[in-house]
């Protein structure tokens, strides 16, 4: 059988080692060439995976009997919708379903309209004077979300991103501007984040191990957001620092928001993942988004012992798939341009990979092309650093001496993982938990 896969990031590159364990062959359609798909595909295709029309002219050429779609702009474009008039089999959900991800405004009436738990109180503007009303009205610290997507990076956080209200109010404003784009302005959280991946069909869900993501840009989790500059996992164990009750709160709304989705007649399709938030006043969800997660995905499919393929052949077969999971800890750190998360300075680098797999590291490549030994950076991240094994000191420890294995400009979070961190979060939640009215 064959499988097409559509984009070519870390996570497309985790995704497509998935797909190439159930034996098939694995085109890719992407708009650049991976490294790491270029090594386990039969063809990589490149155009614009956003180009609705490209795309299907190309899966007609292709025939594949399954398509993946990794990232959420196709998504957001139609990819899915054309690929599915047109007989496809699209293990990825329609862009009615993917307004999820696509508009948050759209996600915040969803859930409110239907009663589903762990809502933010959020409101919605794209006039700039009830802009400046509002913030000046309200008596709690606040976000700015712009409305679309933003690959992870437009949130700004009061006492990060800005100080008070009038400088909130200045930057929401400039968000909407003349062209009256539409912004949130939510309350701000106390908590600790997580992520909750799954597969959805039919009304059903399938949970994937939780996740954590450190978006921060700078050790000590300090900077701008950043699509992801790693993260942990500890497979069916759990966090450390969210416990069995906030996981199963996190469950039950994602499986709310899929059996109404199903009620209302959008049959979600495929991957889905939800960020939350652990706080003294229970779970909030922050977002959902229509696909995997980057670098999430890569965390979760290792440890997972299916194959996507086989996930998604059983699915549309109406065979519940039974998703198991190897009992081991892992931790990814990414490998980022100078500068990257506010001013990228795109740079080559080249890696000693032997060495690497030597240490027990693996490597997920991103954003870069390859040339002879050298990789040419984009401006968003380059190649993911990933430890696995049956201990967080083990994993950890292989990361130590790394620089030497690498040659060139970059950036990577050092504390990503570490006892010490992950000690500190649960200090934090712990006593978190014990103010909880």
């Amino acid at each position: 059988m064959r499988a097409l896969l559509i984009g070519g990031g870390g996570r497309e590159h985790a995704i497509g080692l998935s797909i190439v364990k159930a034996g098939v062959e694995l085109y890719v359609l992407s708009h650049m060439k991976n490294p790491g798909l270029e090594r386990i595909s039969k063809k990589i295709v490149t155009g614009n995976e956003n180009d609705r029309e490209w795309v299907l002219s190309q899966a007609n050429r292709i025939e594949p009997d399954y398509v993946f779609i990794g990232p959420e702009a196709p998504l957001a474009s139609g990819v899915s919708d054309i690929l599915t008039r047109n007989g496809f089999r699209v293990f990825a959900p329609s862009s009615t379903a993917a307004k999820l991800e696509t508009s948050k405004s759209f996600c915040r009436r969803f859930l409110r309209e239907k009663g589903i738990k762990g809502n933010v109180e959020s409101n919605a503007f794209s006039d700039m004077d009830e802009i400046e009303e509002f913030v000046m009205g309200i008596d709690y610290n606040f976000v700015i979300k712009p409305d679309g997507l933003t690959g992870g990076k437009g949130v700004l956080v009061q006492g990060i991103h800005f100080r008070d209200r009038e400088e909130g109010a200045k930057l929401a404003k400039a968000y909407v501007g003349e062209e009256g784009k539409t912004v949130l302005i939510e309350r701000k959280l106390i908590g600790e984040e997580f992520s909750l991946q799954a597969f959805a069909f039919g009304g059903e869900i399938f949970f994937l191990p939780l996740v954590q993501d450190y978006k921060r840009a700078f050790e000590g989790d300090v900077g701008p957001n950043t699509g992801g500059m790693g993260s942990i996992c500890f497979s069916e164990r759990g966090l450390p620092f969210i416990n069995r009750e906030e996981e199963k709160e996190a469950r039950e709304i994602m499986r709310s928001i899929v059996a109404n989705l199903d009620d209302d007649g959008i049959k979600y399709v495929g991957p889905i993942y939800g960020g939350f938030m652990a706080t003294s006043e229970g779970v909030r969800l922050l977002e959902i988004n229509a696909r995997l997660g980057d670098p999430e995905a890569i965390n979760a499919l290792s440890v997972m012992e299916n194959s996507i393929f086989d996930v998604a052949v059983k699915m549309f077969n109406g065979v519940n798939p039974e998703l198991e999971f190897r009992n081991k800890v892992n931790v990814l750190r990414y490998l980022v341009p100078r500068g990257y998360g506010s001013d990228p300075h795109p740079s080559k680098i080249s890696l000693d990979e032997e060495g690497i797999y030597l240490r027990g590291i693996r490597t997920f490549y991103a954003s870069v092309s390859k040339r002879g030994q050298v990789l040419h950076q984009t401006s968003s991240r380059s190649v993911a650093l990933f430890s696995e094994g049956n201990r967080i000191e083990d994993v950890v420890e292989r990361f130590q001496g790394i620089e030497k294995l690498i040659k060139g400009e970059y950036f990577m979070r050092r504390d990503i993982g570490t006892v010490e961190t992950i000690s500190k979060k649960k200090e934090f939640m712990d006593e978190l938990r014990s103010k909880k009215v």
